[in-house]
């Protein structure tokens, strides 16, 4: 993939992130910040319960997912480090984690998830929802995962969401778009990698399914429709 349609890409879905994190609250209804991501919480919920876990959110926005899981560790020493390439969403998360009484839960990094550092053993539990799928190669996303793989404790657990077999349609004229997606995963395709990837853990959920919602590209009403994977595993 170019650099170009890479920039692109992210520019585009910079302005719509931007301006989604500025008009919509967290938890609001009418948005997707609405609630957390229930296969996340349920799989937190698999964790041995101790003081001092550590959880990683890669891709965290303004804390949907790490909000939550920030007040389950309330009375802990446990902490949530959470990153994000945006600086709007880790504003805004710095501003909820003290609105919820959380802060003293969150590690807050304003990074790209692909650079992150990422040590041996130091995390019981990593999510990522809809964000590996915006990393620049194929080579990038199955090294980041390794990564993650790497970074996980015996018995923690990792939830993924991806969106698979992307598509962006303008609305009024049913024009097809290049999708604003670095990675464009034919979803069979995804599942193989995440099974290799995944070799020697113990898959808790598989999952896909059907989603559509509309969105704003250059002003226009578009459909975004896209398979959502939903895989979650656990380190033998």
């Amino acid at each position: 993939m170019s650099q170009n349609r890479i920039d692109r890409i992210r520019e585009s879905e910079k302005l719509y992130h931007d301006n989604c994190y500025e008009n919509h609250t967290l938890f609001q209804e009418g948005s997707w910040l609405h609630k957390p991501v229930k296969a996340v919480l349920d799989v937190f919920e698999l964790l041995e319960r101790r003081d001092d876990l550590r959880l990683l959110d890669l891709g965290c926005g303004v804390g949907r997912n790490s909000i939550p899981l920030a007040r389950k560790l309330a009375g802990t020493k446990g902490k949530i480090v959470c990153v994000d390439l945006l600086e709007s969403a880790i504003r805004h998360l710095d501003k909820y984690g003290r609105e919820y009484g959380v802060p003293d839960h969150l590690d807050l990094v304003a990074a790209n998830v692909a650079d992150f550092p990422i040590a041996p053993n130091e995390y019981d539990f990593v999510f990522s929802i809809s964000t590996l799928e915006h990393l620049d190669s194929k080579m990038v996303f199955e090294r980041t995962i390794r990564r993650m793989i790497e970074g996980t404790r015996s018995s923690g657990v990792h939830c993924l969401l991806l969106n698979s077999n992307v598509k962006e349609i303008v609305k009024e004229t049913g024009e097809e778009l290049d999708p604003m997606f670095e990675l464009v995963f034919d979803t069979e395709e995804l599942l193989q990698a995440l099974s290799t990837l995944y070799e020697g853990w113990n898959v808790l959920l598989r999952k896909v399914k059907p989603f559509a919602v509309e969105i704003n590209r250059d002003g226009k009403p578009v459909i975004l429709k896209s398979e959502v994977v939903t895989w979650a595993a656990q380190k033998r």
